[in-house]
């Protein structure tokens, strides 16, 4: 598969914000950037993640491409449901795939690099599916609420509050252009992150 082709996907030049699921046995689903560039597609994972220690052993995964909020901030955070999933054959083996994703590129891994916190992988799309859907316009609140969840994850990393104030912004662009979903997806991420901020400061009132 041509790396041209992924644009029919919806994977475009620049870094395209993608659910990535992983797993052979038990399927893990995590939202991740994809960095296409000079007709060349990287990815950097952390130490410490289930999607790490995934593809860091099978060297391949799916790239989902959804505009649903609630599937961000539910991967953010937990894993979702099996039934979430369906699976893709890939010579001997499956890859997990989002049943409800636009759709979702199957990529293995090139050159890998490793880091002390993290790896850098040239990856190499395979195959791709696409599910019959109508396009939607990106809507502000769909997009800061994906902003605020990466914000969070840097908050409960780092425990500095600069990312609360970031997060209050992106909260209010959400409430004011956001449809229900994008709503619903930002009451979820706020209780999460009232749930970080007693573990950042082991019950204390972070404001």
């Amino acid at each position: 598969m041509e790396i041209s082709e992924l644009d029919k996907y919806g994977i475009c030049d620049g870094i395209s914000e993608i659910i990535l699921t992983s797993g052979i046995e038990n399927p893990n689903a995590a939202p991740i950037g994809l960095i296409r560039k000079d007709n060349r597609i990287f990815i950097r994972l952390y130490k410490g993640s289930t999607t790490y220690e995934n593809v860091k052993q099978d060297k391949n995964f799916a790239a989902n491409v959804t505009c649903d909020p609630l599937l961000f901030v539910k991967s953010t955070f937990s894993n979702l449901k099996n039934e979430d999933f369906k699976y893709y054959p890939l010579n001997s083996t499956k890859i997990p795939l989002l049943k409800n994703s636009a759709s979702s590129v199957i990529f293995i891994c090139g050159e890998i690099k490793h880091t002390e916190q993290a790896m850098t992988a040239e990856i190499i799309p395979m195959d791709a599916v696409a599910n019959d859907y109508r396009p939607k316009a990106i809507n502000r609140g769909l997009t800061a609420v994906i902003e605020a969840a990466v914000h969070a994850t840097r908050y409960e990393l780092t425990g500095d509050n600069k990312f609360l104030d970031l997060i209050d912004q992106c909260m209010e662009t959400t409430y004011k252009c956001g449809g229900q979903r994008e709503k619903d997806a930002a009451d979820i991420l706020l209780y999460e992150i009232d749930e970080i901020k007693k573990h950042v400061s082991g019950g204390k009132d972070t404001e």
